[in-house]
């Protein structure tokens, strides 16, 4: 398809051929930057005399993956889920973190990383236990939803828009690293593991809580056990409402990211036995397990050491 504006004429390509990013204006298309995102065109409506555009992204899966797709979702869970972690830091998962925290990082004012802090429920704790503490979601709206929180809380924390599987910061930058429920939505947590370890000073720790998701996607075993946990909620006269629930306040469809995680690589892996495979590779030492759950767990912390040179 070719479209003329005076003398100027731009060619646009089919679906799956070009990457741009397109901006229009009444029956003029333009290519104005490239970038990585497949695009399909097509018109629409008029509104009030111009053309307006509909435009359907399409993953290119293997340049791009999910990330882009991740974000935007929890893009539109970060006012509920802001909600949620100020409730949860009043409730024992505040305490429990302190004591972990307590037990596990013993150096005094240790620069720890928080490696996917959504609305910043870790930095929180640790800031009240006088660590030196730098957060990174590759959420935008995260981000923002994790600064007021500590401007609430009147704490200096560092935090940035980051890729946990690219960290953007020195080798050995860190005492400690933080992690909770983020490899799972990752499209390489193996590469995440490996920047962890690339960022931790030796001798340092990293704490990562994490879990079979949305492995009951792929695993028979675990499927059955997400029915019955189905029906027993429909059994009951008032299933159980999580705080991410209560707080749902932009009505998003937590659905949304359960198809996303069906293509994810951790919804198809039995974990922990995954993790402690990748950490003994990589070198950590003294790897420490703590399941949740029984003969297949569902959550789990895994606490380990990168090894003194």
């Amino acid at each position: 398809m070719k479209y003329h504006k005076g003398n100027s004429l731009v060619e646009s390509h089919k679906e799956g051929s070009v990457y741009g990013r397109i901006l229009y204006e009444p029956g003029f298309l333009m290519i104005l930057q490239v970038v990585k995102r497949i695009v399909n065109v097509r018109f629409t409506r008029r509104e009030q005399g111009r053309f307006v555009l509909r435009i359907e992204e399409k993953r290119n899966r293997k340049n791009m993956g999910h990330m882009e797709e991740i974000k935007d979702y929890w893009n539109l869970r970060a006012n509920g889920f802001s909600l949620a972690v100020e409730e949860e830091l009043k409730t024992e998962a505040g305490v429990r973190w302190k004591k972990i925290f307590q037990e596990y990082i013993k150096k005094e004012h240790a620069n720890v990383l928080d490696d996917g802090t959504g609305a910043g429920f870790f930095p929180v704790i640790l800031s009240s236990l006088g660590h030196c503490v730098t957060a990174i979601d590759y959420s935008d709206e995260m981000v923002e939803q994790a600064k007021k929180r500590f401007a609430d809380h009147g704490l200096t924390v560092k935090v940035q828009q980051m890729d946990a599987q690219h960290l953007q910061f020195a080798d050995e930058s860190f005492d400690a690293i933080v992690s909770r429920n983020v490899l799972w939505n990752l499209d390489d947590p193996a590469e995440a593991y490996r920047e962890m370890y690339r960022v931790l000073k030796p001798g340092g720790t990293i704490l990562v809580e994490d879990g079979n998701m949305y492995l009951y996607l792929h695993d028979k075993d675990y499927a059955k056990l997400h029915d019955q946990y189905v029906e027993k909620q429909k059994k009951k006269q008032k299933a159980d409402v999580s705080l991410h629930g209560k707080y749902n306040v932009d009505n998003v469809d937590f659905s949304v990211i359960e198809k996303i995680a069906e293509e994810l690589p951790m919804s198809c892996r039995r974990r922990p036995q995954w993790d402690f495979d990748q950490l003994v590779q990589l070198g950590f030492t003294d790897i420490r397990v703590e399941i949740q759950g029984g003969a297949l767990p569902m959550g789990f912390l895994i606490v380990a050491r990168k090894a003194e040179v």
